[in-house]
């Protein structure tokens, strides 16, 4: 009788866990639908106001969320037509596979990010003050992009970029404050290319690329074979027509042209969320992520280790709103109140003489090359200047908000400082950029 109990018990044990991993099953599928849905009618709606062309890759709790091509033109012939097998190139998050490198390098006894430049540069000016940890969090003090170039920087090999950098300012001293420099990453680079005895695209492919299975990703110069089948053309607005953009540009420098698929770029992404490297990649977040952009292409990965989510979206018109998107993105994944793009239409107010006159001057915008915007009120309208050409007639939005076009996002935001003055903050090409008073 007891045996016959035992059996009858193990049973109902065994039915309630077949029933319970069903209904985990069923909630887990009913998750995933919902968040398609959301992630599609997102991205949909800004597809259907002419804001992104391009893939969209997502998965939450290793469980593929969507991974879907949006075209503004269906015809196969169109050069903005991208399929998921695109490859795009990927620009700036090429920094974050150098840092992994570098990371990886230091696990394996190779080198240390204490180590100061000198070390593989040993006549670069104050290269003893400046650490490989420096160039990677941007507090070496060099500046954005190199200055003083006098041919094409797509023609520079690595080594004459690090003659170039030997002769650039340093903004500050190194350690001190923290400024975003393409230069520093160009040491990087060659950090990497010292110790692996390779070029760095050759070191990515045989470190990340071949061993991760990123079949689709590449280089467009110093790769020994190459993988280049479907790339995706660039594109840009320009006079309300959608026009394409040479993928490699002559004042690019050409170290780091990567080029790779969302499906690869998931594959790199699993991989760096996983110990040791997600310790030793990830910000005060918990998120490990990095965008890339040039003329007519935007690319953002993205993997946020506490929620145990990964999403890429790889953009080949520039129109897209950026950092909107990557901020609503994340929302959406963690079921968070989120606006679904849509049709702009800004409406301006009048502002007085005085709140207009304080706006006046001449603001520098470092993320920009230093670039100046000069602004002064003009006919009860404040407006724009570059180098002495007026450039725009700006509408106010509100009190400290103003923009050009009402059906565009970009704005000009004034935030007062500590110095009872206004910075000013550009949302430009879906990306916000600091521009401190002079």
């Amino acid at each position: 009788m007891r045996q016959i109990l035992s059996i009858f018990v193990l049973t109902m044990i065994l039915i309630s866990c077949n029933n319970t991993d069903k209904k985990a099953k069923e909630y887990t599928q009913h998750q995933t639908e919902k968040l398609n849905e959301k992630v599609d009618g997102y991205f949909s709606a800004l597809h259907t106001i002419g804001k992104f062309n391009g893939v969209v890759f997502a998965s939450k709790n290793d469980t593929l969320i969507i991974n879907k091509v949006y075209n503004l033109n269906q015809d196969k012939k169109s050069t903005t037509y991208v399929t998921t097998e695109s490859q795009f190139d990927i620009h700036s998050v090429s920094k974050l596979m150098a840092h992994y490198l570098i990371e990886k390098f230091e696990i394996e006894g190779k080198i240390k990010k204490s180590e100061s430049i000198k070390k593989f540069i040993p006549d670069f000016p104050d290269g003893d003050k400046i650490t490989i940890e420096m160039l990677l969090n941007h507090t070496s003090g060099l500046p954005r992009n190199l200055e003083g170039v006098e041919e094409d920087n797509i023609n520079l090999s690595s080594e004459q970029i690090v003659e170039y950098a030997k002769k650039q300012k340093l903004l500050f001293e190194p350690g001190t404050e923290q400024q975003y420099s393409n230069v520093a990453y160009e040491l990087v680079y060659f950090v990497i290319q010292e110790v692996s005895n390779q070029s760095f695209a050759q070191c990515l492919a045989d470190n990340v690329f071949q061993p991760l299975e990123m079949k689709n990703s590449g280089a467009h110069f110093y790769l020994k074979e190459d993988n280049l089948k479907k790339l995706a053309k660039n594109h840009e607005k320009d006079d309300g027509k959608i026009m394409q953009v040479d993928n490699v540009l002559p004042d690019e420098l050409k170290t780091a042209r990567i080029f790779s698929t969302a499906s690869d770029l998931n594959k790199f992404l699993n991989h760096v969320k996983n110990e040791p490297f997600a310790s030793l990649l990830q910000n005060e977040s918990n998120v490990i992520e990095k965008s890339g952009g040039s003329d007519g292409i935007r690319v953002e990965i993205y993997t946020n280790l506490e929620y145990n989510y990964n999403f890429i979206f790889l953009a080949n018109y520039e129109e897209v709103p950026f950092q909107k998107t990557v901020e609503d993105f994340a929302k959406i994944l963690e079921n968070k109140p989120y606006d679904v793009p849509k049709e702009l239409n800004r409406k301006s107010i009048k502002l007085s003489a005085e709140i207009l006159n304080g706006y006046e001057g001449t603001y520098s915008f470092a993320d920009m090359g230093n670039l100046e915007l000069t602004f002064k009120v003009e006919h009860e309208n404040l407006v724009v200047y570059q180098d002495g050409e007026q450039i725009a007639t700006l509408k106010a939005e509100s009190e400290n908000t103003f923009f050009d076009d009402p059906k565009e996002p970009e704005s000009f935001e004034f935030v007062e400082n500590e110095n009872d003055s206004f910075n000013v903050q550009m949302g430009w090409k879906g990306v916000k950029l600091k521009g401190i008073k002079k």
